[in-house]
């Protein structure tokens, strides 16, 4: 993965950044009002390789279960990353299951590793 820091001239990676987490904020306080209960789809696609991150949630605790690529059976050679990178990718998938007020049970998450970072695509939860 690339070094997450806004590199651009006009500042633009860290403003489509911002933007990224303000959508994903309030599709989250939706969730958590129990107001809206589809999952998460970013919208726009990004390119590169696709990630799902499987986690299980008890008591407001979001344990990593697995990290797949995706779609199953995508052979893209990511699934051989260091441990900064799975650090980084459970990082942002816990970060969001925060921010979505998800206190128990299990959720997919699908990041799309980019030349700017990874992104979340889209996440799914299933409340217990």
């Amino acid at each position: 993965m690339k070094d997450p820091r806004d590199r651009s001239p006009d500042g633009k990676g860290m403003r489509q950044a911002l933007q990224d987490l303000s959508t994903v904020e309030r599709w989250a306080e939706r969730v958590a009002s129990g107001t809206l209960s589809h999952p998460y789809a970013a919208s726009e696609s990004w390119e590169g390789p696709q990630l799902s991150v499987e986690t299980r949630t008890e008591n407001g605790m979001h344990m990593v279960a697995g990290i797949v690529e995706w779609p199953p059976g995508a052979d893209t050679g990511v699934t051989v990353l260091d441990e900064t990178e799975r650090a980084v990718l459970r990082s942002l998938v816990r970060s969001l299951l925060d921010l979505a007020g998800h206190e128990s049970g299990t959720a997919r998450t699908r990041v799309v590793l980019t030349p700017l970072g990874p992104r979340v695509a889209a996440c799914q939860l299933y409340a217990e």
